[in-house]
Parts: C-alpha cells; structure tokens; sequence
C-alpha cells in the first residue's frame, strides 16, 4: 500500500468542545460575554447600545447597536474564520456609520472572539446586521462536532435604510441580575462620553453605578473638579478604557492612559491586575479653554499644571489605599530574599531601607517583585558599605569627655571584640524588653510567645545556665505532656518543644552527666520552667503541681536519683502560703514573679536596659522589617532548640 493511502481523505473534523476551548472564559462567564458583545458594538463605530436583558430564564436577551452594520459577504466572512484578524482586515481605528462624525477610537478586537459570546447564553442566536440598505439575517448554532464547530445559516436578505447590528437569543440559564450587568458593563464603557449605553431602555451613567465613587476636588486658582474612581466587576482582557479619562464638557480628551496627560510618566503598567481593574474619569470643565484644537491633549498652561498635579496626587493616594496589602506582600518578600544582607545593618538603615522600600512602591506601582528584591539588595550594600561613614559623622559630634572614652576603650578592645561583646548585650537588652511587653498580659497567644523567649534567655535564671549544656528535652517535655493530658492548646508542629494550656506553658532543659571515662551517663540536672497566665498568683496547688513534674520525670529514661531537678514556677504574684523554695530530696520547687525576674535579668546586664530608657535613648525602626527578621530568628531558635534531645 502506497504512504499516501495509508491516511484519510476526509476534512479535518472538531470536538464537541472545541470552540469553549478555543474561546475561553468569553463562553463561560456572563459578565464577560455581556462585555465583549458590546465592545462589538464599540468596534462597529456605535454611538448608542440597547441591551435587553430578562429577568427569568427562558426569556429572549438582545445587545443592539448603530454602528456600520455588516453586509451579507462580510458577516459570512468575518464569521466563519477562525482567529479572525481584525487589525490585518479592517485596521485598529474604528469606522463610523456614513454621516457619522466621531473623535478617533481605537477596537477592541483583536482575534475575532467576542462573536461566539452569545453561546455563553444559548446555544444558538440570530444576528440581524444592515448596511449599504441591506438587512441580513443569519442564524448561528453550536455544532455537536465533526466537520465544523458551528453553523452560520443566511435567512433572509432585505431592503433597509437602517445601519447597525442586533445580536438576539434565548436566555437557557438563570440570568444574571440586571444590577450586575450594568455595573459590567457601565465601569468598562462609560468612560467614553460618545458611546452611550442603555440598559432594559435605561441610560447609564457614571453616577448610577454601585463600583464608582465620585470625589469633588478644589483645586486653588483654577476651581472645582470631579474625579470617579471605577472599580470594573468584569474581568477585562485588555486595558483598553482603563487609566485615567479625561473629560471636558461631555467630551472625551485624548484616549484613556495610564501614562497620558499627566508629564510624569506611566502611574502604573497597564499590564497588571489592578490597571485592569481600575480606571479613573476627571470631569474638568474648568480647562476648557486649554483644550487642544483636535481634543487630543491640553495645552501646557500653570491651570493644567496645577490640575494635573491634583489628580495625580489623589490617583497615587487611591492607587495606594487599593493595593496596600499587595506592597506588604511584595516588601515582605524582598525583606526575606535579602535578609543575609539586611541583618547585620543597624536599626537606623534598616529604617531608612523600609521607608525606601514604601517610596519605591508608592512612586513605581509598576515595580515587578523581581526588581524590587535587586533594588532593595543593592541600597542595603550600599547601606551597609556607608556605615562606616555614619561611624565618622557619629565621633564627629561626640564631646571631648566621649573622644576620651572612645580612645580608651580603643586601646584595650579590638573592633572585634568590641562588637562581639556589644552584639551579644544588644541582644540581651532587647530580649528583657520583649518579656517586660509580654510577661503580665492575660492572652493566651502572648503566654505562649514567653517560652521561646526564656528558650533564649535561659542565663537569666543564673550564670550556670549560661552554659551551652542546657538545651531543650522534647523526651522529658513529652512525660508532662502526657500527665497533664495533652497539649490542649495547639502551638503549631514547629514548637513540640513545650507544653501549652489555656493558663499556663510548660517547657524542659537538660544538661549531660559524663562518667570517668567522658561519656554521656544520664543528666546531671534538669530545669523545668512553668509559665503561668498574666495576672496568675501562685499558690500552694502550683508548687505541689511542680512537684508533680518532678516526680512524673525522676523516673523517666536517663532521669535518676542523682539527677538535680530545679522547677521555677513564675506568675504575677505570689500567695503567702507559696512564697517559700520547697525542697524533697534531689528536687527543688522555686515560686517567683515575673517582676523579680526580670529583675534579675537588669542586675546581670548591668541595669542597662533602664539606664537606656532614662536617658531617652531610641533608635527609629521599621516596624516590619523588624518584625520578619525577629519571626526569622525565633524560627531558628525553634528549630534549633527542637532537635537537640538528652
């Protein structure tokens, strides 16, 4: 058998479902397909569009325009070609109906979509288009498959003096409000004052829609303007009408834009989400006089000057208030990727890095996260290289007596151990000032924020814990765990590490026991810490429930006779009957408040932290940045202390 005979003769054949994947969203969702066929309307050179909508399945819908019509040949064309290109057979501008004078308009069309919108709805309808005084009227189905994914049937050919196109069908769905559809159609079209449409015999109008807000601004020495801020319910395909519109007694100035009229470069990319979603009209009779000759633009005057810069003001400000979330994501974000080089700078460039990173975003809407991260990367090495600049502006203005001190201290330390002495205060000072924060709130959440807290700062409880030894015993944790019944509260997977109950969180640390020969022989001593509630007093019940812990644990693997168990019970306040150290062998029960404490924890650091706040010493910080890089530390004590087991 020759090759050639080895395939079909036939015509290639279509799925059933070839044309809702080839369309899209456009055959699948109404406020879409109620969009595209009135952007046909817009295309057509429409000046008015009537959309009958019913209010009941079953009920006949139409969108009719008086645009130019289509003759016979060209709707059986246009119609039956797949990725129809409208800007290779008609061109991007608009053609108007004979007689028919209009600004210039831009189509929407592109690839010949917006034609099978109707089949969102049924699965056939009837176009009834008149031009050159002839109606044509076709019918067009959905095909089951094979040779063609639809059908398009001339009905009928008539005389006319008529111009425009009317799509009809029956409704086979339950309808979308009508509430809805104008909303969808209204914020996408309505910015154009030339193109009318009309709802179930109703006009439209900017102050009718539920997604517009109008504002009335004042603008000093040229008067009052009004600026609608639209919000589109319908997913646009395109940017087209969207940005910020101009409006001059009724009629539209240039074309809608983003970056157009307002000298300053684009506002925002036309390409993202919130561009599609957004548009702006400024109703701004009062430049009526600084209007170009062919509407395109305004001539430059100190009147459009001051306008222009009012409206971008308030069009930055929206923009801002609407994508607020969006920009703590995107900072968070670049905060993350570049925390190796934002961690070491000192907390005056970490502000100024997060004051940057918010001006970025307000004056570059259109900034991608990608650019934002390389941005924020290299102002932190800048940062980070200019320090030693700010080291100098800093000894510059330090008094003789500081100049002294600094010499002296610079003989004896070496830079280096100056910082790793300095770095290690500076981070026990701020710990003591998150538990002053934490220590007597009553919430739950803020109980369970202690532990991982004192996990950090277990040299509070005095200079043998010190010791890198002492690390957290999920094994023991798991013991109180199970005789307390569980943990009720949920703390997430990453903090197995202690115990949480609504009124209390319980954690263990453990130091090795080595034998003559240096080997691990049990434990030498064991820290059990219980955290009770802000505003808990500590009585009898405690302290005998912190024997309970003891006891529940002596027994357990590696825990023997020998093994030095201390329990600290830390509440609010103490109750006369608790306010004593118990001690039952090898077991020593420990009440205290947090007051004490704490300090404690002022008396190892030299009362440092209060010497600082009395003198008024603050440094500005940028409170989120602070936040990621503290929740980025706590998650690595975690995880550290997490797997480190006796």
């Amino acid at each position: 058998m020759a090759e050639d005979q080895l395939f079909s003769t036939a015509t290639v054949s279509f799925g059933p479902r070839f044309l809702q994947d080839h369309v899209g969203h456009i055959m699948t969702d109404p406020r879409i397909a109620i969009v595209e066929l009135i952007a046909n309307a817009y295309d057509a050179g429409a000046s008015v569009v009537d959309v009958t909508w019913p209010f009941v399945a079953d009920a006949e819908f139409s969108v009719a325009d008086d645009g130019t019509g289509m003759t016979g040949e060209e709707l059986d064309h246009r119609w039956k070609t797949l990725s129809y290109s409208r800007a290779a057979e008609q061109g991007a501008a608009v053609e108007f109906p004979p007689g028919v004078v209009r600004d210039r308009r831009v189509a929407f069309g592109q690839n010949g979509k917006g034609r099978f919108a109707p089949f969102c709805f049924s699965d056939s309808y009837m176009v009834e288009t008149a031009k050159n005084g002839t109606l044509t009227r076709a019918k067009v189905s959905l095909s089951p498959g094979g040779s063609e994914p639809f059908s398009i049937r001339l009905l009928e050919q008539t005389p006319t003096e008529d111009h425009g196109t009317t799509i009809r069908g029956i409704l086979r769905q339950e309808p979308l409000p009508v509430s809805l559809v104008s909303d969808a159609v209204g914020s996408k079209f309505l910015v154009d004052p030339a193109f009318s449409v009309k709802v179930n015999g109703r006009p439209l109008s900017l102050l009718t829609l539920k997604s517009a807000v109008a504002t009335t601004l004042e603008v000093e020495g040229v008067g009052t303007i009004t600026i609608h801020q639209i919000n589109a319910l319908a997913q646009d395909r395109t940017t087209l009408l969207r940005g910020i519109t101009w409006w001059v007694n009724g009629r539209m100035v240039g074309t809608p834009a983003w970056d157009g009229l307002d000298g300053h470069g684009a506002i925002l990319d036309g390409r993202t989400a919130q561009a599609k979603r957004l548009s702006f009209v400024v109703e701004a009779g009062v430049l009526k006089e600084h209007v170009k000759a062919d509407w395109t633009a305004f001539h430059e005057s100190d009147s459009w000057d001051a306008v222009r810069q009012a409206v971008r003001d308030f069009v930055v400000a929206a923009l801002r208030e609407a994508m607020s979330e969006a920009h703590r994501e995107r900072k968070r974000d670049a905060i993350e990727s570049n925390r190796s080089n934002i961690i070491n700078l000192p907390s005056q460039s970490r502000h100024m890095l997060g004051n940057f990173i918010d001006r970025v975003q307000e004056s570059c809407p259109s900034i991608t996260p990608g650019d934002l991260s390389r941005t924020v990367e290299v102002f932190a090495k800048m940062e980070a290289a200019r320090s030693g600049y700010a080291l100098l502006e800093k000894l510059a203005a330090c008094s003789p007596d500081d100049i002294d001190t600094w010499n002296r201290l610079m003989a004896e330390w070496s830079a280096s151990a100056a910082e790793t002495v300095l770095t290690e205060l500076k981070h026990r000072l701020d710990l003591i000032g998150r538990l002053q924060k934490l220590v007597n709130a009553a919430t739950t959440d803020e109980l369970h924020e202690l532990q991982p807290l004192f996990a950090q700062g277990l040299w509070i409880f005095g200079p043998e814990y010190e010791s890198v030894e002492f690390t957290s015993n999920r094994a023991l944790t798991t013991v109180i765990r199970t005789l307390l019944g569980g943990t009720v509260v949920e703390v997430g997977v990453r903090r197995p590490d202690f115990v949480a109950l609504p009124d209390r969180s319980v954690s263990c640390f453990s130091a090795d026991k080595y034998d003559a020969g240096g080997e691990v022989d049990g434990l030498r001593k064991l820290l059990i810490l219980e955290l009770k509630r802000g505003g808990f007093k500590v009585g009898t019940s405690e302290l005998r429930q912190g024997e309970d812990y003891a006891l529940a644990v002596e027994n357990a693997n590696g825990v023997g006779p020998q093994t030095e168990i201390v329990v600290y019970v830390l509440g609010s306040a103490l109750a006369d009957t608790a306010s004593e150290d118990r001690r039952v062998g090898n077991k020593h029960i420990v009440p205290m408040t947090y007051d004490v404490i704490l300090n404690r924890a002022h008396a190892r650091t030299f009362n440092l932290h209060r010497k600082l706040e009395a003198a008024g010493v603050e440094v500005a910080t940028d409170s989120e940045i602070e936040a990621i890089l503290q929740e980025s530390d706590l998650l690595s004590a975690g995880e550290q202390t997490g797997v480190c087991q006796s």
